[in-house]
C-alpha cells in the first residue's frame, strides 16, 4: 500500500487545483467552489457542513443567502484566522521579527512585548469588525486596545490590569490613535536604534495608499549612521545630505516628509522630544524635528497633523487602497488593471456605507472578481 499512497500524494491532481483548459474569459465559480473560496477568505480552512448543504442544494450563490453566510461566518470564532492572517499580510506584521533592538539604546525593552505588539494591531482590527465600525479608524482612532504589559509601555493609566486586550479610551489630547501610533507599525519600520523615516515613509505609501514609491537605485547610498559626523545631525539634516545625491533627490522629496512627521515616536514606539544617537561611547542629543511639507505642498507638523491629512486629503485613496488589498486577498491572487473597475466600485459602495468594515466584506464576497475565476 505504501507504493500507490506515494504515488497519490505526489501527484499534480493532488498538489494543484487543476483548471479545465478554456478560454481567457472568466467564468463563474461552482458552488462548490464559492462554497471553498468564502471559507478559505473568512476562515482559512475548508467549508463547513453547512456550506457544503447550501452549494449541495444549489442556493449559496444567492445574493442574501451569500450576505446571510458571510454574517455567519465572521461570528465564528474560526473568523479571527481572518483577523490574524488578513492583518498580517496587509500591515507586514512580520517585520516585526525582523528588528533587533539594541540593548544599549532600550537597556529595560522586553523582548516579550513583541508579540503583544502583534496582537494589540489584531485586536485592533477584530474591534472594528466585531462592532462593524468604520474603516477610517485605522488612520485615527478615541481608543487603544491594549493588555497589561503594554499600558504599562506606553504608560496609559488606565489601562487592563490583565494580559487580555480591552478596548482603551484616549484623552482628546492623547498622541496615539489608529495604526500609526501603535508599536508593530513603529518598530517594525526602525533601525532597532532609532526610529527609520524612509522605511516608515515607504510602509505608509504601501500599506495605507497602495502607492509604493520606486524601489532605490542599485548602488543608491545609504543614511551612514556609523559616520561620527553624519550621526551628530539632525533627522533633517541627514535625510537633506542624503538628498544631495543625484539619484536619491527626485523619489525622496515624496517619500521623506511621510516619515518624518512620525519623528517623534522611538524604536519602541514611545513618545520623545529628543533623539538619543550614540557617537563613540557617549550618546548624542538632538531635538525632533517632526515638520515636513507633503507632496502637493501641504505643510504637517508631527503625526497628528498626518492623520488629520490623511483623513480629509488622502481618504478616497485610503479606501481605495484598502479596497484592493482586501480583494487581493479574499481572491488569493494579484489584482491586474482589469480588476480596477471593479475595486472603483467597490469603493464607492464602500463610502456610502460610511466606510463600514463589515459591510466591506460582504461587498468583497458579493464582487465579481470573488464569483468568478
Amino acid at each position: 500500500i505504501r507504493e500507490p499512497l506515494a504515488m497519490a500524494l505526489i501527484s499534480p491532481e493532488f498538489l494543484f487545483l487543476v483548471e479545465p483548459d478554456s478560454s481567457d474569459k472568466k467564468r463563474p465559480l461552482s458552488e462548490f467552489e464559492l462554497a471553498s473560496r468564502l471559507s478559505y477568505f473568512l476562515w482559512s480552512s475548508m467549508p463547513d457542513h453547512r456550506l457544503f448543504e447550501l452549494a449541495k442544494a444549489g442556493t449559496l450563490s444567492d445574493s442574501a443567502t451569500l450576505a446571510a453566510e458571510v454574517e455567519r461566518m465572521l461570528q465564528s470564532p474560526k473568523s479571527r484566522r481572518f483577523v490574524s492572517q488578513f492583518t498580517g499580510q496587509w500591515l507586514d506584521l512580520d517585520q516585526l521579527d525582523r528588528v533587533a533592538i539594541n540593548p544599549e539604546y532600550y537597556p529595560e525593552f522586553d523582548d516579550t512585548l513583541k508579540p503583544w505588539m502583534r496582537q494589540e494591531t489584531e485586536a485592533f482590527f477584530a474591534e472594528i469588525l466585531e462592532h462593524d465600525l468604520s474603516a477610517l479608524l485605522f488612520l485615527d482612532s478615541d481608543f487603544v486596545m491594549a493588555n497589561e504589559p503594554l499600558a504599562r509601555h506606553y504608560g496609559l493609566e488606565n489601562g487592563p490590569r490583565t494580559t487580555a486586550f480591552e478596548r482603551v479610551a484616549l484623552a482628546p489630547d492623547s498622541r496615539r490613535g489608529g495604526l500609526l501610533t501603535q508599536a508593530s507599525t513603529l518598530l517594525g519600520a526602525s533601525t532597532g536604534e532609532d526610529s527609520h523615516p524612509i522605511k516608515r515613509a515607504v510602509w505608509i505609501r504601501e500599506r495605507l495608499l497602495h502607492d509604493p514609491p520606486a524601489p532605490p537605485p542599485p548602488n543608491v547610498p545609504s543614511l551612514d549612521a556609523e559616520n561620527p559626523d553624519f550621526a551628530k545631525l539632525s533627522v533633517r539634516e541627514q535625510l537633506a545630505a542624503h538628498r544631495e545625491e543625484p539619484g536619491c533627490v527626485d523619489c525622496h522629496r515624496g517619500i521623506d516628509p511621510w516619515g518624518v512627521a512620525l519623528e517623534h515616536f522611538d524604536a519602541v514606539g514611545l513618545y520623545r522630544d529628543t533623539i538619543q544617537r550614540k557617537v563613540g561611547k557617549k550618546f548624542v542629543s538632538n531635538p525632533v524635528v517632526a515638520a515636513d511639507v507633503l507632496p502637493g505642498g501641504h505643510e504637517v507638523n508631527g503625526v497628528a497633523e498626518l492623520r488629520q491629512f490623511l483623513l480629509t486629503e488622502r481618504r478616497d485613496q485610503f479606501a481605495h487602497a484598502f479596497v484592493a488589498k482586501l480583494l487581493g486577498y479574499a481572491v488569493g491572487r494579484t489584482l491586474e488593471l482589469t480588476d480596477e473597475p471593479q475595486i472603483e466600485a467597490i469603493s464607492h459602495e464602500f463610502a456610502e456605507h460610511d466606510y463600514r468594515l463589515r459591510k466591506l466584506v460582504e461587498l468583497v464576497a458579493s464582487s465579481e472578481a470573488f464569483r468568478t475565476k
